[in-house]
């Protein structure tokens, strides 16, 4: 039987980010992930020699976290135009970020897409949350001892229009979300919107599974093993314990950390082991992805969609070969559509239904596109309404030796499952 000081098991990024991080304590550590490949629901796949990735994803350059274990160099981010394009009655508006595009948030004012005073209210609300995450009072990570309001109590509460909301937020912040009634927690939404007025969305070089390619390829020789199913946990009283794989071996370690995913299993804990972990109840997505060869006008902007939903199943569209390379061929392009979660038509009918939504905005272009694929995403992102962030754990430690990691613990983002993974690490390191 191998022997190290914490077993891991699931290679998702907050596995990863556990991991990189006892290590760089100088613990041995052992990665075990049932998948074939590490980063859990950060994932691409290649599809007639284009990168699809499992859901609409991007990276905000400004987390912190990120910055603490990722490689930006490496990873050869392209980034979105900031600001998106706002679909509304069959046109594109602007919607530009007033400080990186002061010209081009002139005419979103001008053309009415935003009125002055909402103007003005975006640009306190951007001063007063990057204030606030500067000074620390707004970490979505935390457990706050305050009540926290809804992302649409909060948006209300700042004086912003109905119109606005629902022109505006509605549909990036739900495509964000995955979520239009914005129950999201507000605490959530005032550091994710500071992320973006601080940085930068971007997409890695070759899909956002290079994100955890990278992390995995840090780790020691042999420290991570893929294919390897956990099927049971034989905890000791006294710490640790012994993990069971699938085909017969056997692992002991003096602490032990088990992804959200898999702690979710019932026979993997043994009974008795005192817990009060719930599993999350998660929010699902569809993501359709098309390919064509003439580039589409709306190249590195992220177009969303105001329209009422009779108009169709769209709730955003980008092209992310436009933002970086290696998502499609030489000389081909590759789209993506995000699926409103309330899109109640049948499935058969979802690429007619795009194609004719987007043409609308984009011309009749969109009649060559060709259907790539249709991802569904059933646990895309943990549902974090006020209620569910208060029901949260309020540490990884589950028993002497045993600790729980995942967004679900902290906030349902890459930054959140980064932090989630060092302060697990952090958890092992003092109990030692």
């Amino acid at each position: 039987m191998e022997n190290v000081d914490c077993i891991i098991v699931g290679a998702g990024l907050s596995g990863l980010a556990c991991a990189q991080t006892l290590i760089q304590n100088s613990k041995s550590v052992l990665v075990l992930e049932s998948s074939e490949v590490p980063g859990g629901r950060v994932a691409t796949d290649t599809i007639s020699g284009f990168r699809v990735d499992r859901g609409f994803q991007v990276y905000l350059d400004s987390y912190a976290e990120g910055q603490r274990f990722l490689d930006y160099q490496s990873l050869r981010f392209g980034a979105f135009e900031p600001g998106a394009l706002v679909a509304r009655n069959g046109r594109l508006f602007s919607v530009s970020d007033p400080w990186r595009r002061p010209f081009a948030a002139i005419r979103s004012v001008l053309s009415g897409a935003v009125g002055v005073t909402d103007g003005f209210r975006i640009a306190l609300l951007r001063s007063q949350v990057l204030a606030g995450v500067r000074r620390g009072e707004i970490d979505p990570s935390a457990i706050s001892g305050r009540a926290e309001k809804t992302t649409r109590e909060e948006l209300v509460s700042r004086g912003f229009s109905s119109d606005f909301i629902k022109l505006f937020f509605e549909p990036f912040f739900g495509g964000v979300f995955l979520e239009r009634d914005l129950t999201t927690a507000a605490t959530v939404f005032e550091f994710t919107f500071a992320m973006f007025s601080s940085g930068r969305a971007c997409l890695p070089a070759g899909g956002m599974s290079s994100i955890p390619q990278q992390m995995a390829h840090k780790l020691p020789s042999g420290c991570l093993q893929t294919c390897a199913s956990v099927v049971r946990i034989n905890f000791l009283p006294t710490g640790g314990g012994e993990v069971v794989l699938a085909n017969g071996r056997r692992f002991r370690a003096d602490s032990i950390v088990v992804s959200s995913a898999a702690v979710a299993n019932p026979t993997i804990l043994p009974e008795g082991v005192p817990t009060v972990w719930k599993p999350p109840l998660w929010k699902g997505t569809r993501l359709v992805a098309f390919e064509c060869d003439k580039k589409p006008a709306c190249r590195q902007t992220l177009v969303v969609s105001a329209e009422p939903l009779d108009a169709g199943p769209i709730d955003n569209l980008s092209v992310p070969s436009a933002v970086t390379e290696g998502y499609a061929p030489d000389g081909k392009n590759l789209i993506y559509v995000s699926v409103r979660g309330d899109w109640g038509g049948e499935d058969d009918q979802l690429v007619g239904a795009i194609r004719q939504q987007a043409e609308v905005w984009l011309g009749p272009d969109v009649k060559l596109w060709n259907h790539l694929s249709t991802v569904t995403v059933q646990k895309a992102l943990p549902i974090e309404t006020p209620l569910s962030r208060r029901r949260r754990p309020p540490s990884s430690f589950v028993a002497p030796g045993l600790f729980l990691c995942g967004d679900h613990l902290t906030t349902s983002s890459i930054n959140g499952a980064l932090v989630a993974g060092r302060l697990a690490a952090e958890e092992v390191l003092q109990s030692a």
